[in-house]
């Protein structure tokens, strides 16, 4: 049986409720204000993680090369990934501005990495795990840099093959980790529901005898909700300001007015789900309404 592990303050894995993330991601463009914003309302809405990334240089993006993402109303949108990436990145400075208010209301923190220089800032700022995102779990150096940490990692599968899951599992084992988590991550929009593939979940933590967790790309909140009913231990899933339209991945984020009556159905499907028997106490009478006697001959 796969044992527990803390996150910060935050236990996962058998024997506890699932964990919601919360991801900020990029998602605010450099606004620091905003940024703010999204902390303390996901604090005030009870989350216990703030879930981001430190992408805080371009150059990780080579100039050449075109991205695609679904904006509602325009279709597919076509775009330079540098340019993408250059809109978004996030000085390291202001970044530690936005992880400080996270510590000081409360949060756990979360953070997508994706060069040396912003793992040894998340070092520096005594993050509680670090997330592999789909896009580099190809990238044996990072994931076994990461793995070294000894901290709990986040492994985001994306539309990887299994041998590629493998592989990156076996590098993040082979350089000491320990505390695993799997993320299963569907398709974004304007995916149908029968990409989803949610049973994939489970069978990744099975497969890697690892806890498993949803990245969510859903539209809705469906899929999120059907994780906690197939046993996952962490759900992330993208937080945008009410307001945020029209730029990448903001087609499956949830608005961040929507996040308290997330979490509230999340914990009461956790709370649905039970055990796998029902008992009663040894004191508790009989039923009253159950039928009487059936006649067995005339």
């Amino acid at each position: 049986m796969t044992q527990p592990f803390s996150i910060g303050r935050s236990w996962l894995g058998p024997g506890h409720p699932p964990v919601f993330f919360p991801d900020i991601d990029v998602y605010f463009k450099a606004d620091l204000g905003l940024a703010l914003d999204l902390v303390a309302q996901i604090a005030a809405a009870g989350a216990s993680v703030l879930k981001g990334a430190i992408l805080h240089d371009a150059e990780l993006a080579a100039p050449q090369g075109d991205t695609q993402y679904f904006v509602p109303g325009r279709g597919m949108v076509r775009e330079s990934y540098r340019a993408v990436l250059e809109r978004h990145v996030v000085p390291l400075r202001d970044l530690a501005v936005i992880m400080t208010a996270a510590r000081d209301a409360g949060l756990d923190l979360v953070m997508s990495i994706y060069d040396d220089e912003g793992l040894a800032f998340a070092r520096d700022m005594q993050v509680d795990a670090l997330k592999v995102a789909s896009s580099n779990i190809v990238h044996a150096p990072l994931i076994r840099s990461l793995a070294a940490t000894g901290l709990p990692l986040v492994i985001d599968t994306g539309r990887s093959s299994m041998d590629e899951i493998a592989r990156a599992v076996g590098w993040a084992r082979a350089a000491g980790a320990t505390k695993l988590l799997i993320q299963h991550s569907p398709p974004g929009p304007p995916a149908a529901a029968s990409a989803f593939n949610l049973r994939m979940m489970a069978a990744l933590g099975q497969t890697h005898a690892a806890l498993c967790g949803l990245s969510d790309h859903d539209q809705g909140t469906e899929s999120a909700l059907t994780a906690v009913a197939l046993g996952a231990h962490a759900i992330e899933k993208g937080i945008r300001a009410d307001a945020a339209h029209g730029d990448i991945d903001l087609a499956h984020a949830l608005p961040i007015s929507q996040l308290p009556e997330l979490l509230e159905r999340i914990e009461r499907v956790s709370q649905s789900l039970g055990e796998p028997e029902r008992t009663f106490p040894t004191d508790r009478p009989r039923p009253p309404d159950r039928m009487g006697l059936v006649a067995g001959a005339d």
